[in-house]
């Protein structure tokens, strides 16, 4: 009995113990966000944005702040550059995870392109099949015997799927695949940047196989020729065109001005720095063999056509010395 009757008195002082709790509850701790910046009505936050960094509520308030100011895309920014000053652990977290992300792409593509061979799932499934190896060698060989460096992407990628350039053992002759780019009139100069915008192409067109023993003018006349179904690309060329047909009145006429002149078609230089760009100038008489002859070409050439004088700052030339 003595037992019994302490026991139900222990129980007994539990329970009014746990009815003091429930009505004095503890203070609640306050959350390390802190108050949600958008609402401002004193709520704790719960999300933080990966962009900016500013901390939300609630969905409603993740949604509005990506509209607030200049707008925020909500990703994080793993190469906007910071200065070493204002670097954070989180920013070196933020690095350190953009290289792991780079090495996972980096795996994935080691284990993709073994698969990537004639005769394979991969390649049944891509635009076009891959190459066979002597054939990217043999175009390669015949490219240097004209003077010319060649380099060739990875199968599956999309400019060597492109790629159709053709070489002729018959003939000895290479046929060249050409992409044409089309540069519209400058922009105005920005007042407050102090600097002319870049040239944007406004027409884009492509010769699957050029001879290489056809002149570059021959060449870009067969875009300005009318067809059948050519009145939209007629007009997009129409700076061009008018072009063409004054110096095509001069050579009738037999004036000393040459019209053609105002043309110029430059070629990327591959192989150097992307914030110092520069083009080659190539000859609308000479071939496109002579053309070539001494420069590097990706898969193939891509000709920039642009109107002289107004555009030739767009297309700083390669120093003599190089």
């Amino acid at each position: 009995v003595t037992r019994t009757s302490t026991r139900v008195r222990a129980m007994a002082e539990t329970d009014t113990d746990a009815a003091a709790g429930e009505s004095a509850p503890a203070p609640a701790v306050r959350d390390r966000l802190g108050d949600c910046a958008v609402c401002d009505a004193g709520v704790a936050a719960k999300y933080r944005c990966p962009g900016c960094a500013i901390v939300t509520c609630s969905l409603a308030c993740s949604k509005r702040h990506k509209q607030m100011g200049e707008g925020c895309s909500g990703k994080r920014k793993v190469a906007e550059f910071k200065d070493i000053r204002d670097f954070t652990d989180a920013d070196l977290v933020s690095d350190y995870r953009f290289l792991e992300d780079a090495l996972l792409e980096k795996d994935r593509a080691k284990r993709w392109r073994p698969r990537f061979r004639p005769g394979s799932d991969a390649a049944a499934r891509a635009d076009r099949a891959p190459a066979a190896t002597k054939t990217v060698d043999l175009l390669t060989q015949k490219a240097a015997d004209r003077g010319v460096q060649l380099f060739c992407m990875p199968d599956g990628m999309k400019r060597r799927v492109a790629n159709t350039t053709f070489y002729d053992r018959k003939r000895d002759l290479m046929q060249w695949r050409v992409e044409w780019l089309f540069h519209g009139p400058r922009a105005p100069r920005d007042e407050e940047k102090k600097e002319k915008k870049k040239p944007t192409p406004v027409a884009r067109a492509e010769d699957a196989k050029v001879d290489e023993t056809a002149t570059i003018g021959s060449a870009l006349r067969a875009h300005f020729a009318p067809g059948p179904g050519n009145a939209a690309r007629l007009h997009e060329l129409r700076r061009f065109r008018s072009l063409q047909e004054r110096t095509n009145k001069s050579e009738n006429e037999n004036e000393n001005e040459n019209e053609t002149s105002s043309i110029g078609i430059f070629l990327a230089a591959e192989g150097r720095r992307a914030d110092d760009p520069r083009f080659h100038r190539l000859a609308l008489d000479s071939t496109l063999r002579e053309n070539l002859n001494g420069k590097r070409v990706l898969e193939f050439p891509t000709l920039h056509v642009a109107v002289l004088p107004e555009d030739q700052d767009a297309f700083p030339l390669v120093p003599e010395n190089e």
